[in-house]
């Protein structure tokens, strides 16, 4: 069938028109996280309950290897010297008072050895580490097209990102970070200098008032990572 110049025009045209319309809903494959959110408090874990889970998972990644330790200390060898040596002592009083001022000499060093070890047992103890960012999210600023997004924390960090899933200096050249988008969200991957990881997921409610981010946050202090969320309401509604 031979189909004429303005009925292959039409079809051209279509096919155009369909094109076009396939490469916009390629382009746009995730929600649309554009605008300013704000932190909700009382729907988030804070600070404190992110370093109770990492208190706890290093309480637990410890527990084994303290059971031998307490075990072996318990056993003290040099307790039962110092008994023999008490009892050895005993005897000499018999002998002479000489023997038995040596005797509460020796009682008098081992008081100041346990003075000593109490008082180096009370040393300050380490600051718990937070998860990068954390100081800074309670404001996001959030610039998205259809290529990738730039987000603003609280006009403190800056992360500059793209879709395409390679990975790219960011922050400042202080991580390295990767970017892909999902039907119902978006996944955020950063890598930093000193070793530690953050992965975010970002899921966005269907009316676009709320956004919640799921945290992954690998950390050299446990070999577990520490998972907690945050979440938001957009303001410029």
């Amino acid at each position: 069938m031979k189909l004429s110049r303005s009925s292959c025009l039409w079809l051209t045209a279509g096919l155009l028109v369909a094109g076009h319309a396939f490469a916009q809903s390629t382009s746009s494959a995730g929600p649309d996280f554009n605008g300013i959110w704000q932190l909700n408090d009382k729907q988030s874990d804070s600070a404190a309950d992110i370093t109770a889970r990492l208190r706890a998972e290093k309480h637990r990644e410890e527990a084994p290897s303290s059971s031998p330790a307490s075990a072996s200390s318990s056993a003290a060898p040099a307790n039962s010297s110092n008994s023999s040596g008490g009892h050895g002592g005993g005897r000499g009083m018999g002998g002479g008072g000489g023997m038995g001022g040596g005797m509460g000499g020796g009682r008098h060093g081992g008081g100041n050895h346990s003075s000593q070890d109490s008082s180096s047992d009370k040393s300050t103890p380490k600051k718990d580490p937070t998860p990068p960012l954390l100081a800074n999210d309670s404001l996001l600023n959030v610039q998205q097209t259809s290529k990738g997004m730039q987000v603003d924390y609280n006009n403190t960090d800056r992360l500059d990102t793209k879709f395409d899933g390679v990975t790219r200096q960011s922050l400042s050249g202080s991580a390295q970070v990767q970017t892909q988008q999902s039907t119902d969200g978006m996944q955020i991957s950063m890598q930093f200098d000193d070793g530690t990881q953050l992965d975010q997921t970002w899921v966005r409610s269907p009316d676009g008032h709320h956004l919640t981010v799921t945290e992954t946050w690998t950390t050299n202090e446990v070999k577990e990572p520490i998972v907690f969320k945050r979440t938001y309401d957009r303001l410029d509604l």
